[in-house]
Order: structure tokens, then C-alpha cells, then sequence
């Protein structure tokens, strides 16, 4: 499935300044893309705890006319979407069909993260890591793993990151300064010392790159830039499938920037880690 940057999943998460209401709209949306196709403009307001003014103006907001072209343009995408069935289906009894079921839908996972973040936002994401003095990163969970993967691929490409650890949050916020960049990974459940630690960053003046499970998360409302990651699967917890084209497409982003730098560190960290390897036969 192609989506252009006019895509109503790409407008969605392209969307800047929606109120907090408005970032319900967008989370009840591409929560139940199919679903919300069939919505009125009242059970819309309803599920998002919203009102049908607040609505029409996030549907104003994304470029439409009014709730009636937003409606069409979410018939336009469920039929995109379908896959000739419902799409939260329970996991096929057979191994290899629950296989297939769980790539389907980290494909569909990964194609809305791409079609979700457009060149600017990439940019602004690859100058702040650049930029940084010093990068700290930290979660919980599944976000705690996260961490640790574009922690790896950063110092891969040349910008060496600290993974902070969960029992001391906020000690390690607290050494950043100046020209800092914390990077907090807040994906549900949300943990409240990745929050504590975001807030007191916050509260010092410090920039922080958020990656997080949708538009509405805590974590937003304290960071300078959000990148939301869809994960939708079979076990209720957050695929990491897109999050790893992600953390790969930004390392890769911020290496090719100096490509004879980046070989030569390649070179060298395989000569260094050489003796610690099997010899091939």
C-alpha cells in the first residue's frame, strides 16, 4: 500500500498545535481507522470525549472543509486498508498463518510510521541528535529497549549515547545542561519516572525527543519534538518492527551526513573488535 504526504494519516501526524481534545480526535482516528470511516460527526465527538465543534475544527485543521471531506477521506483509507476482513483479527490457530498475520501487520505498522513522518520532522529529529553536547536516553518496558537499540545505532554512527538507567532517572536528567538532548521513549503503560525525569528536563530549560505510542500521550506535552511510532499486534504490547526502520532510518540519516567519517569508524571498530570474533574457516 502507497500513501502520498496528503494521506489523512499523513496530515494527521503532520498536524501542528492540536488542542488536547483535538489530540483525542487524532489518537480515536488512527486507533480505528476502519471503524471511524462509519462514524457520524456526533459519535466521533462522543468516543474522543469530545464535542462536535471540536471536531469540525479538527477536521478544518487538517485541510478539509468540514466533517463530511474528513469522512470521505477515512472511507478512502479503510478501503486502502482492507485486507478483506476485520483487522483486528485473533491470532490463527496455525503457527506458520499467525507468522503472516503478525508480518501483515507490522507492515501496516511500519507504513504508518513512514507516511507519519515527513522530511521536516526527520530533519528537525537529525539536528537535535547532531546538535547535542551530550544525549541521554531513557524508558521502561518495552520503551527501556527501544532506548537501548538507538543508543547502540547512535553511537554506530558516530554520536555516542548514554542509555539511562530506570532506577535513577532523574539524577541523570539532572546532569544534562546546556546544549543537552534527552531522549525519553514513553509508550503504554507510561511509566512515571520517565515523566518525572521529562518534566524536570523541562523545567530546567532542557530540549527533549520524544518517541511515543500516539498523539495524546503524556509525554508530548513536554517534549520540543514527538515522533509517534504505531505497534499495533497480536500481544497487546507495542511491536518494535517500525520503531526499529525508524531508529535505523535516523542512525543511517545521521551517518551518510559524513560518509568517509562513518567508514573509517566502521574499519576501525572491526579491526579493534576483530580478536573477540571466530576466525572464518
Amino acid at each position: 500500500m502507497i500513501t502520498t504526504k496528503n494521506s489523512l494519516v499523513a496530515k494527521i501526524h503532520g498536524a501542528r498545535g492540536l488542542s488536547s481534545s483535538q489530540r483525542r480526535i487524532a489518537d480515536c482516528v488512527l486507533g480505528r481507522m476502519g471503524e471511524a470511516a462509519f462514524w457520524g460527526v456526533e459519535e466521533m465527538a462522543e468516543r474522543s470525549q469530545s464535542s462536535v465543534a471540536t471536531v469540525v475544527r479538527f477536521a478544518q485543521k487538517l485541510g478539509y472543509s468540514g466533517f463530511m471531506e474528513l469522512r470521505q477521506a477515512l472511507v478512502a483509507q479503510a478501503k486502502k486498508r482492507s485486507y478483506g476482513g476485520e483487522r483486528l483479527l485473533q491470532a490463527p490457530e496455525e503457527a506458520a498463518a499467525t507468522l503472516l498475520e503478525v508480518a501483515r501487520r507490522d507492515v501496516q505498522n511500519i507504513e504508518q510510521m513512514v507516511h507519519g513522518v515527513n522530511e521536516q520532522l526527520m530533519q528537525d529529529v537529525v539536528g537535535s541528535l547532531r546538535g547535542a553536547r551530550h544525549r541521554v536516553v531513557i524508558g521502561r518496558g518495552v520503551s527501556q529497549l527501544m532506548a537501548s537499540q538507538l543508543a547502540y545505532l547512535l553511537t554506530q554512527a558516530g554520536l555516542p549515547t548514554v542509555e539511562g538507567s530506570p532506577a535513577d532517572f532523574a539524577a541523570q536528567a539532572s546532569n544534562l545542561g546546556p546544549g543537552d538532548l534527552l531522549v525519553a521513549f514513553s509508550f503504554h503503560p507510561y511509566s512515571t519516572e520517565t515523566l518525572d525525569a521529562a518534566g524536570y528536563a523541562r523545567k530546567r530549560g532542557l530540549r527533549i525527543l520524544a518517541f511515543t505510542d500516539k498523539l495524546g500521550a503524556p509525554i508530548t506535552r513536554l517534549a520540543d519534538t514527538t515522533l509517534p511510532v504505531a505497534g499495533e499486534n497480536l500481544l497487546y504490547s507495542h511491536s518494535m518492527a517500525a520503531f526499529s526502520v525508524l531508529a535505523h532510518g535516523i542512525a543511517t540519516a545521521l551517518a551518510v551526513s559524513d560518509r568517509d567519517q562513518a567508514i573509517k569508524r566502521v574499519r576501525e571498530a572491526d579491526r579493534v573488535a576483530r580478536p573477540q570474533f571466530v576466525k572464518d574457516e
